[in-house]
This record gives structure tokens, sequence and C-alpha cells, in this order.
């Protein structure tokens, strides 16, 4: 009897241990706190770096400072963002599910899961040395919408009247009006003229019933720019041809209305790459959660 009594003790003990064990796991993962899922807004510290260590993005403006990458003005803070809204790449989607908050993680992103592969045909190459006409052919008539005319020279005008191409010095004499204005230059051959458009002054050479002939005003040695971040040496006149030469700058990005493009000099050309300069590149992201907000996973 005494036998029964301890082995149902020692039963009862083992069910008592089973239960303290499973309260403090319970205790121990409620402690936790949420871990990341789809559809949580997120409050995350980051740094991305590439494989090399070269820092190109950060929420911490002392590692901005460090990494030379600081912008003033720029506001310094943790990024918000929906888990699996699409909002970021998918890499760092799927890499913060399951962190909690005060964790601290190294993510490694391939291209395919950050900013995917470059693509070609947004990638141009043009030669270092170039040749272009000395000479250039205009028409003698051009047209333009009545509408556009007013909005350029106002509406007091006549045919016979002359007017000044918008931003340059060529006279243009209107020689009929109605839905489409026709211009002609009034120009003769000799007369030189500038605009704000061509880097150098234009000289009339030839005029015809169709057609005016201009000759470009450069010299070997002379320096222009062509509305680029670099400029251009003319090194050679011919008859017919003047050789340039695009003068070499350091890696730079222009922003433009369709987006940056990443310009590049080498021994031959000059690359415009309008990809994404990460584009093709493996991502690693030091991040940081600092808070989660519960959300609607579905």
């Amino acid at each position: 009897m005494k036998e029964d009594n301890g082995f149902n003790n020692y039963y009862i003990a083992l069910i008592l241990l089973a239960a303290v064990l499973v309260g403090m796991m319970f205790l121990s993962n409620n402690a936790d706190g949420p871990v990341v899922e789809v559809g949580d807004t997120v409050m995350m510290d980051y740094t991305g770096k590439l494989l090399d260590g070269e820092v190109f993005d950060t929420s911490d403006s002392e590692i901005a400072i460090g990494a030379g990458l600081y912008e003033p003005g720029r506001p310094y803070e943790p990024l918000v963002f929906i888990v699996g809204s699409g909002r970021m790449i998918e890499g760092m989607d799927t890499g913060v599910l399951g962190m909690k908050e005060g964790e601290s993680k190294t993510l490694t992103i391939p291209p395919e899961k950050a900013y995917g592969p470059a693509d070609p045909t947004r990638i141009q190459v043009y030669p270092l040395i170039d040749e272009i006409p000395i000479e250039d052919t205009l028409p003698l008539i051009t047209e333009m919408p009545a509408i556009q005319f007013t909005m350029s020279f106002g509406s007091e005008y006549e045919v016979g009247d002359t007017v000044q191409w918008p931003g340059s010095t060529i006279n243009m004499t209107i020689v009929d009006m109605g839905d489409i204005v026709n211009l002609s230059f009034a120009l003769d051959v000799g007369e030189s003229f500038s605009s704000e458009d061509r880097p150098w002054d234009e000289k009339v050479v030839a005029i015809n019933s169709t057609h005016v002939t201009i000759r470009h005003q450069v010299e070997v040695g002379d320096v222009h720019t062509f509305g680029t971040p670099w400029n251009t040496t003319v090194i050679d006149i011919t008859d017919t041809n003047m050789t340039i030469q695009h003068n070499p700058i350091p890696d730079t990005t222009l922003q433009t209305a369709y987006g940056p493009i990443l310009i590049h000099f080498n021994e031959t050309g000059i690359t415009l790459d309008q990809n994404s300069f990460l584009a093709g590149k493996t991502l690693v992201f030091d991040v940081e959660i600092l808070s989660i907000e519960k959300g609607d996973a579905e």
C-alpha cells in the first residue's frame, strides 16, 4: 500500500512539474512580446551597405556623417512601413518576419529580391571623341500653331512683322497667319547669330528658296558645354567636320525629370545608366525593430 502511495505521489509530482514548465514557457513567450507578421506596422532603424561595406543609406545621422553621405535638411529617423504592403523590396519585407521589438539582425539580400538585374536597354554609351558636321541646314520656313505663337510673341502682330525667336538673336518674318503661323528666317549670308540651345555662335553661309545653311563658329582649343555636367573641347576642324573630345569627370548622378542617370567615364566612352545604382547588387542591411503595431495579416 505504501508502495502504491509512493508511486502516486511520484506521478502527481511529475504532472505538477510539467504544468509548471508549461506555465513558465507561456510566461516566457508572453514576456518576449509579439513578433513581426505580414500586415504589421513596424518602426525600424536601418543601415544599408554593399558587400564591400560601403554605406549607401541609413536612418542614423552619425553613420551618414561617417560615411560621407550626410544631407543637411534630410530627416534622419526610423523607417515606418507595413510589412507585406509592397512598399519595401521583397528581401526586406520577408527578412523582418519573426523579429521582435528590440531585436537586431543583418539581412543579406540578393539582387532578385532587391532591385533586380540591370536593364541593358536603359544604358547608353557614347564615344569620348566624336566627329560632328561643321555645318547645319535649317528649313527657311518654320511653322507654329497660332496658339503657340501667341504664347511666345503676343497677339499684336500681322503678316510682314518681324519677331525675335525666343532665347536667340534670330529675327524671323511673319509670312502667313491663320491656325498655323509661318515664319521665315530674316537673315543674310555672312550674318551671325547666337542661340541658348547652341554652345557657339552660328554664321549664315548660304540661303536658297527652302533652306538656310549655317556654319559653327569654333576654333581648335575652344571649350564648350552642351548642358551636361562635363565640358567638351574642340580638338580638330576640317572643311566638313569638327572633332570634339568630352572631358572626363568623376562618376556622378544627374537628376532628371525621367529619373536619376549615373554618368561614368572610361578610356573610350561615356556611359549613361538610367538603372538604379543598386540594380544587380547584393545588399546588406543592419536593422533593428523599434516597435511593432499589430495589423490585419489578411
